[in-house]
C-alpha cells in the first residue's frame, strides 16, 4: 500500500501541475508528507507505544482516507465552476472597511497584556487559548486576512497597486500568535490570487516560499526555548519533519476509540468550539486537547486528529470514507472555481483563494475540530458581503414595452 500511496500522489502532483490545479497540488503533497512518505520511513524502535498498538488502523486509516479524498477528487473534478462576469469594470474595493478591521486589530494586540512584546510572548508559548480577548484577536486577524485577500482581487483585477503592506501586517499577526500553518496558508491564499491573475510567476514565489520555510522552523525553535526546551536549528528542522506524520494522530484517535468508544456527537462539540471558553465554560474539550491528555503530554497546546482521525473517531471506516469522499469533492470544486478565477467577482475570487488552503492544509492536518473557527469567519464574512454587494449592486432601468 505505501508504494501505491507514493506513486499515486506523484501522479496527482504532475496531474495538478500540468492542469493548474492547486488544491490537488496540495491534496498530493499531504498524502505524500503526510502518509506514504511516513509509512516507508517507519521505524519500530521510533514508534511510541501507541503507534505501535494501533499501527494496522492507523495504518488503514491513512490508506482509505487517501483513497477516498482522491475518488472524492475525481467524482466531482468534471463539475463545471459557476462563473459570475464581471460587469462595468473593477471598483477599489472596501477600503474603509479593511482599514477599520486593521486598526481594531492592532488595538487588541496593544491592549494585550504587556503590550506587542507580550502579546508575541504568550503567543509563542501558546498559554491565552482560553482568554477571551485572544479568541476575539485571533477572530479579527481572520477577517483581517480576508478582507486583504479581497482587496488583492480587487487591485489584481483593476491592475492596480497590490496591497503589500496589509499582506506583511496580516502576515506578522499570525506569525506572532504563534500559528505556523495560519501563516502559511495566509501566504498561500495571497500567492493564489497573484498568480491566478499573472501578477507574479511561479519562480517569483520560490525565494518567498524558502523564507517563509526558514522562518517557520525558527519560529519553532523559539517557542520551544521560551517553554524551557532549548534546541539548536538543526534540532527544529528534525522536530519539523518528524511532526508531519499523521500516523501518530491516527493511533490516537484509535486509541481513543477503543477506551470511550465512537463519538456520534463530535461534528456538534465542534460547532460549540466557536465560543470562547471564558464565555462558555462547559463547553467540551477540543479532540486535540483530548489526545494530548491522553497521552499525559502538557495541555497547552494540541495533538491534532487530522481529517482522517476525526473522522474514524465520530465514525469509523465508514466516517473515514464519508468524510474523504465529501472531502476530495469539495477540493475539486475549488479547483474547478479556481481555473475560472479571473472571471469570478472579486468576492468569490478571495473566498475561493481562501479556503482552498484552508482545507487542503489546515482542515486536513487538523480536522474541523482545529479550524471550524476560521472556516465560519471566512463563510460569514464571504456572506455579509455577498449581501452588501447585492443590496449596492447598480439595478439595469426598466424597458416599458
Amino acid at each position: 500500500m505505501t508504494l501505491a500511496l507514493i506513486a499515486a500522489s506523484f501522479m496527482g502532483l504532475l496531474l495538478a501541475l500540468r492542469h493548474g490545479r492547486p488544491s490537488l497540488i496540495l491534496l498530493s503533497m499531504a498524502i505524500l508528507l503526510f502518509h506514504a512518505l511516513p509509512l516507508a520511513l517507519l521505524d519500530p524502535d521510533a514508534m511510541s507505544a501507541t503507534l505501535q498498538a494501533q499501527i494496522g488502523t492507523a495504518t488503514a486509516i491513512a490508506g482509505l482516507s487517501s483513497l477516498a479524498w482522491y475518488a472524492g477528487y475525481w467524482l466531482f473534478s468534471r463539475s463545471s465552476a459557476a462563473s459570475a462576469p464581471l460587469e462595468g469594470g473593477v471598483s477599489a474595493g472596501p477600503k474603509l472597511f479593511h482599514a477599520l478591521v486593521l486598526l481594531t486589530l492592532l488595538g487588541l494586540i496593544t491592549a494585550a497584556p504587556g503590550g506587542l512584546f507580550g502579546f508575541a510572548q504568550a503567543g509563542f508559548l501558546r498559554l491565552p487559548v482560553d482568554s477571551f480577548l485572544f479568541s476575539l484577536t485571533y477572530a479579527c486577524a481572520c477577517l483581517a486576512a480576508f478582507t486583504t485577500a479581497l482587496r488583492c482581487a480587487h487591485a489584481a483585477s483593476g491592475r492596480s497597486a497590490l496591497p503589500w503592506l496589509s499582506m506583511a501586517l496580516v502576515l506578522l499577526v499570525f506569525w506572532l500568535l504563534g500559528g505556523r500553518t495560519q501563516f502559511a496558508i495566509t501566504g498561500i491564499t495571497f500567492g493564489l490570487i497573484l498568480l491566478a491573475h499573472r501578477r507574479l510567476g511561479l519562480s517569483d514565489l520560490v525565494l518567498p516560499a524558502i523564507v517563509a520555510a526558514i522562518l517557520l522552523t525558527l519560529t519553532l525553535s523559539f517557542r520551544l526555548t521560551l517553554q524551557g526546551e532549548a534546541t539548536d536549528l538543526s534540532g527544529s528542522v528534525r522536530l519539523t519533519l518528524s511532526q508531519l506524520s499523521l500516523l501518530e494522530s491516527y493511533a490516537l484517535a484509535a486509541r481513543l476509540v477503543e477506551e470511550a468508544g465512537y463519538q456520534a456527537g463530535h461534528y456538534w462539540q465542534v460547532l460549540q468550539q466557536l465560543f470562547p471558553r471564558a464565555l462558555f465554560p462547559e463547553k467540551p474539550l477540543q479532540l486535540s486537547r483530548a489526545l494530548r491528555l491522553m497521552e499525559a503530554r502538557d495541555g497547552l497546546g494540541g495533538l491534532t486528529p487530522g481529517l482522517a482521525g476525526e473522522a474514524f473517531v465520530a465514525g469509523g471506516f465508514i466516517g473515514v470514507v464519508a468524510i474523504g469522499i465529501a472531502f476530495g469533492g469539495a477540493l475539486a470544486l475549488l479547483d474547478n472555481a479556481y481555473r475560472a478565477l479571473g472571471r469570478l467577482q472579486p468576492l468569490m475570487q478571495a473566498l475561493v483563494a481562501s479556503l482552498i488552503p484552508l482545507l487542503a492544509i489546515f482542515t486536513l492536518r487538523g480536522g474541523f475540530d482545529t479550524t471550524i473557527f476560521r472556516l465560519v469567519i471566512l463563510v460569514l464574512a464571504a456572506s455579509i458581503g455577498s449581501l452588501w454587494h447585492a443590496a449596492h449592486a447598480p439595478r439595469l432601468p426598466k424597458v416599458l414595452s
